[in-house]
């Protein structure tokens, strides 16, 4: 039975002004409630919004009390800047306005300039290559070309970002370039500035073995490694190698869809993982490329293979469908995120960590091959600065380095220790007379010079490395 059926409805009536006023006392009341929260830190929590406070109130302190002017916009970035850097992580940083268009182009692939290669020489600088279909290389700039001036200005001994800012440009605008080459006068070359898409895969063939070398993954990236694949395809190799040693990683984007040509639709490429969330998988969307089957593949890495590299290793490793070469990767399980402030600055942060498709998390532990080979000694050594001078009974790293280098250069080397010994500097003053340098025995200037020179072009001929993994995947 319920109690409640027969009972009236009663209406319940208010005078006109007493809403109102109710009303009125309401939403003063909720105004109230809603700043105390927000100053006394019940809106952000109270230890957000203490250490908010004390923020606002030192950069109050110092923009009214310092004894001089303050940049204000200084004060906020130094602030940012400073709560990154408490952070002590390597892949978080906060990018100013003006480095955001250097840091875009990184990223994409894309600036605008002549389109060169240009390394650090003698207090200029020198075209170490002009790139395909370039500027540069439509107006007749070649390997080995010295820059001296830039709009007959000289750049001697100005520091390599600057020339490259300077060589640089906006599109469609002419810069001068003074060039001095080998067994000619100086003389001026114009070139009218571009785009430039600075390709990340490159395609060559050796007998029946395709190389796919990725250099980091940009947009395109996948684009371009699918037209390598398909080229690989015409040519009928059987075996595939995916060169990314030294590559540095990239777009998250890209390298799931690069992934994405050797594994079919629905399959989780990585999972991520945030603060206090259970990791989510991240899926190819795409069917896979047509025929890559009808290939073998195998992906060649190294220390500095590393993020989105190490992604891309994995997932090909975890579903069998390369064998990993080489030796362990860098170790970069983590990833991150931007916020674009209106100034067009960036911060940039760690936020998730992720995991293979076997949920194998490789941060600071890298990629383990599945075969080890590794690259000659030669390739590691020390960088060495011409300006020092190493010389008998010194000892360093770097004397160790010089006779590994001379070693590999053809050289009577009896021993790799980093001692500058009496057969060191007897093997030293034979290069130097091989190569018309001054006899000495000590190793500095022209003789590190020369040995930098002969040991990259060793480097960039031979690549004993990847011969070995050739010869590995054909056994």
């Amino acid at each position: 039975m319920n109690p409640f059926k027969n009972m009236k409805k009663k209406q319940v009536t208010m005078p006109l002004y007493k809403l109102l006023m109710l009303i009125f006392v309401i939403v003063l009341l909720t105004s109230v409630v809603t700043f105390a929260s927000y100053k006394f830190g019940l809106y952000f929590g109270n230890d957000q919004q203490k250490n908010l406070n004390k923020i606002e109130a030192a950069y109050k302190e110092i923009d009214n009390d310092y004894y001089k002017d303050v940049n204000k916009d200084k004060l906020t970035e130094g602030a940012i800047k400073g709560m990154v850097q408490s952070l002590k992580d390597p892949y978080s940083e906060y990018i100013s306005s003006k480095d955001t268009t250097t840091y875009n182009e990184e990223i994409s692939g894309d600036f605008v300039g002549i389109g060169a290669e240009m390394e650090a020489h003698k207090g200029y600088v020198r075209i170490t290559s002009p790139m395909k279909q370039s500027p540069a290389e439509k107006a007749g700039v070649k390997p080995l070309d010295v820059i001296t001036h830039v709009d007959h200005q000289s750049i001697k001994n100005q520091s390599f970002n600057k020339i490259v800012s300077k060589v640089r440009g906006k599109k469609g605008t002419t810069v001068t370039l003074t060039i001095k080459r080998e067994g000619k006068e100086p003389f001026d070359i114009k070139i009218k500035r571009d785009k430039i898409h600075v390709t990340s895969v490159d395609y060559t063939k050796k007998n029946d073995t395709g190389i796919i070398a990725i250099s980091k993954f940009q947009n395109e990236t996948t684009k371009e490694l699918k037209s390598a694949l398909k080229q690989a395809q015409k040519d009928k190799v059987k075996h595939v190698v995916l060169d990314l040693r030294n590559n540095p990683g990239g777009l998250l984007d890209e390298v799931v869809t690069s992934v994405n040509l050797f594994v079919d639709k629905g399959k989780p490429v990585i999972y991520l993982e945030t603060k206090g969330d259970k990791p989510q998988a991240v899926d190819t969307e795409n069917n896979k490329l047509s025929g890559i089957n009808d290939m073998k593949y195998s992906v060649l890495v190294n220390k500095g293979s590393a993020s989105a590299a190490e992604i891309f290793a994995g997932a090909l490793q975890d579903y069998k469908i390369a064998d990993v070469l080489g030796t362990t990767t860098f170790g970069k399980g983590i990833g991150q995120v931007h916020k674009e402030f209106n100034d067009n600055s960036l911060l940039k942060y760690t936020n998730m960590r992720w995991l293979t498709p076997n949920k194998s998390y490789i941060h600071k532990k890298g990629i383990k091959p599945d075969k080890t080979i590794s690259a000659p000694k030669y390739e590691g050594i020390e960088i060495l600065d011409p300006e020092k001078t190493y010389q008998i009974n010194d000892q360093s790293k770097e004397v160790s380095s010089i006779k590994i280098g001379l070693k590999a250069l053809g050289y009577n080397i009896k021993n790799e220790n980093d001692v500058f010994d009496e057969d060191l500097k007897q093997a030293v003053m034979s290069f130097q007379s091989d190569y018309h340098i001054n006899s000495n025995g000590t190793f500095s200037g022209k003789t590190t010079e020369k040995f930098i020179e002969l040991l990259r072009k060793k480097i960039l001929k031979e690549d004993k490395q990847l011969d070995q993994a050739i010869k590995y995947i054909h056994q």
